[in-house]
């Protein structure tokens, strides 16, 4: 069986994760705390380059 990582603190997602969609694509997280730091890590990439 092959098991996903959270692409945000690296840890095990379990129990199929959280799904967020950042910048137009939807990822697959563990837990509320990393969709909130995906949100935001978002929200700042498309201000730098804006």
């Amino acid at each position: 069986m092959q098991t996903k990582k959270c692409p945000v603190c690296d840890w095990e997602i379990k129990d199929g994760g959280i799904k967020v969609k950042v910048g137009g694509k939807e990822i697959v997280v563990c837990c509320d705390e990393c969709a909130e730091k995906a949100k935001k890590d978002a929200g700042k990439a498309k201000a730098a380059k804006g």
